[in-house]
């Protein structure tokens, strides 16, 4: 159904931040926007292309409901959560272009500033993880020097006497995705941020992994349209930073959720479903219990080969 009306006031919050260090668009104008006829619940959150890497989100599944049977609220009834399941890329989009880091943060608040704002409950992928680590050995010599000699007449004489002893090992390195609930933009209150931090292995160089699948549950007060601002730094390539030119931070429009749409059902069938008498609606049930480990969930995907005739996804299993 078209948006009907003015938009809400909601407050914009930087969607790419861009210094001399960390780069990532040209085009300073550009930003991505809410459709004035379909405002909510928009599909691509972020684009960049300045024609040497290239940067996105898109939001794969929206998904309200409740969080499980019998789990209620004193005032409220029912606990009610939301589901939104992401999708980034990183792509290198020009010869011997890489992006080494990406840091990225979406946080949450109610439309209505009156209102509470939504919690942070759950995230996947949560905590520290290797990603396709690799292992070398290297050689070490180590020396030890001592003197060779006598003392004559209170000066010493003698050379230098040197023992050296090699000592090989293997040492692992690795890329690293780190995924973290955090509380930003006050210091008080319960979590409303998700946050990734995606590394490059720093011995072979060859880029943080292409994609990354991310899900986040937030808990709500029920009829409480919420809105998440997304931010994100992406550092390329040395060579990469030196040939960017930059005005100012673009700002993209927060991502508007309203919570009596239907699940986009894309990656999941939430078939367990809740009547809400009162509104006549019904209500995904148990969001709380998924498990968002899972592959349908939780992705990350570090290179995809086509090779005869065959595409081959690279996806590397979750190392703590």
């Amino acid at each position: 159904m078209a948006f009907q009306g003015k938009l809400p006031d909601v407050e914009k919050a930087s969607a790419f931040s861009i210094s001399m260090d960390e780069m990532v668009s040209d085009t300073t104008s550009f930003h991505t926007q809410n459709d004035p006829r379909n405002a909510w619940q928009r599909q691509t959150v972020i684009e960049r292309n300045n024609g040497r890497v290239s940067a996105s989100c898109v939001c794969k599944d929206i998904v309200h409901g409740l969080y499980a049977d019998g789990v209620e609220d004193e005032d409220e009834g029912p606990q009610q959560c939301s589901l939104i399941v992401l999708h980034f890329r990183f792509d290198p989009v020009d010869l011997g272009r890489r992006i080494k880091k990406v840091q990225t943060t979406i946080r949450f608040s109610a439309v209505d500033k009156n209102e509470d704002d939504p919690v942070v409950d759950k995230i996947s992928a949560d905590g520290f993880f290797w990603v396709y680590p690799t292992t070398q050995k290297e050689t070490v010599t180590l020396g030890v020097n001592g003197k060779l000699g006598g003392n004559v007449l209170g000066a010493e004489v003698g050379g230098e006497l040197t023992r050296e002893r090699t000592v090989e090992k293997e040492v692992t390195n690795a890329g690293t995705v780190r995924g973290a609930i955090q509380t930003v933009g006050r210091n008080y209150g319960q979590p409303n941020t998700a946050s990734w931090t995606l590394m490059e292995n720093p011995e072979d160089k060859t880029g943080v992994p292409v994609g990354l699948r991310a899900s986040i549950l937030v808990k709500r007060d029920p009829g409480v349209n919420f809105q998440a601002h997304f931010s994100m730094v992406v550092t390329p390539d040395n060579r990469t930073q030196a040939q960017t030119f930059f005005k100012s931070d673009p700002k993209d429009d927060p991502v508007l959720f309203k919570v009596d749409k239907k699940p986009t059902n894309k990656l999941h069938n939430y078939l367990t479903e809740t009547l809400d008498a009162a509104k006549k609606l019904r209500m995904v049930n148990n969001l709380g219990r998924l498990d968002l480990d899972s592959r349908e969930f939780t992705d990350i995907t570090f290179r995809t080969i086509w090779q005869d005739g065959k595409k081959v996804t690279r996806v590397v299993p979750f190392q703590g």
